[in-house]
């Protein structure tokens, strides 16, 4: 009894029923790629200008508090 429950001859069928399918966006391959490229390559393009100016900022940082131990470190061995 127990071979004859775990015994499935054929596979389990899978009936997939998409909700939103328009077919006429699944055909249209014209003008619609190349505005998605173009406001792709747009948005990593800002993305890369905006965080280059946010590397400068930490690098300036950076460099202040190296400065500051540097000179934090002087003082303490001059003085200590």
């Amino acid at each position: 009894m127990a071979l004859t429950f775990f015994n499935n001859s054929e596979p389990r069928k899978f009936n997939y029923k998409p909700r939103f399918y328009d077919p006429a966006k699944e055909n249209s391959t014209g003008d619609s790629r190349k505005d998605f490229a173009r406001s792709l390559h747009d948005e990593w393009q800002s993305r890369r200008n905006h965080t280059g100016d946010k590397k400068n900022g930490s690098s300036i940082t950076v460099l202040f508090m190296i400065f500051f131990a540097i000179v934090l470190a002087f003082l303490l061995f001059k003085f200590f």
